[in-house]
């Protein structure tokens, strides 16, 4: 990413939904007359283009392979859009023309957060949370990118007293602490993949009987639970008579 750069990533992050953004940044890029910029401008509008397509058609499964091999030949020199500790294990995945999905540790989405407000990222994967030290409802309300999340999967597999802490109660304290739930700029989240994890059923339930308090209880489409392990009846009970479920 250029300096010049800067003000189309942000236009785009601040409108995520909207193509116009992306387009404009296509133009620019064109207009440089580089190679490397010209080639991102057919990989953002071939991108762009599969979302308009119909899957399985003979134009999407040509775009599809035109905006393949772009990123296969210059992905290296896109991935500059992340810093470079995320480049391997941010695992990137690019929408739109843009990287939409960013794996990290929890230190990494804190640390890395204020570069991370010049990439459209709508998608993000928490796979590790190992202490409470540094993690506060006013750290994520502070994140721009936590604002422009849809989609938040927490794990596999990840420590259970962090993820508990995260979701539900602090056992140091004896009180609740349910940092996803109180957190105010999570409001466009609309899928939470919680599965593959280990949670306490004392932290799971309050965290589902809490559920109607969050920010983005009028946005969740999909909350994933698949695959937790330990769970009692009382976190059934609670998905049974918890408000806020209706249109999940």
């Amino acid at each position: 990413m250029t300096d010049e750069h800067i003000p189309f990533f942000r236009a785009i992050a601040a409108n995520p939904a909207d193509d116009l953004p992306r387009l404009v940044f296509a133009d620019f890029l064109e207009e440089t007359g580089e190679e490397l910029e010209i080639a991102r401008a057919q990989f953002i509008r071939a991108q762009i283009a599969m979302t308009q397509l119909s899957p399985g058609s003979p134009e999407f499964r040509e775009t599809d392979a035109l905006q393949a091999q772009l990123l296969e030949i210059y992905r290296d020199e896109w991935i500059w859009d992340l810093p470079r500790h995320l480049h391997l294990g941010g695992n990137p995945i690019w929408r739109r023309g843009c990287i939409d999905f960013v794996r990290f540790k929890w230190y990494e989405f804190v640390e890395f957060s204020p570069w991370l407000e010049t990439v459209p990222v709508n998608r993000a994967q928490i796979t590790e949370v190992r202490t409470r030290r540094g993690i506060t409802t006013k750290t994520l309300d502070s994140i721009p990118l936590v604002r422009q999340l849809t989609h938040l999967k927490l794990g596999p597999n990840m420590n259970p007293i962090g993820l508990e802490v995260f979701l539900g109660i602090d056992d140091e304290q004896g009180t609740l602490s349910s940092l996803l739930l109180e957190a105010r700029s999570f409001a466009a989240l609309t899928h939470l993949d919680l599965s593959d994890n280990t949670i306490g059923n004392s932290a799971l339930t309050q965290f589902i009987l809490r559920f109607e308090t969050s920010a983005f209880a009028p946005t969740l489409k999909e909350l994933d639970l698949y695959n937790i392990r330990g769970l009692d009846d009382a976190v059934g009970n609670a998905l049974a008579t918890a408000r806020g479920f209706e249109s999940l």
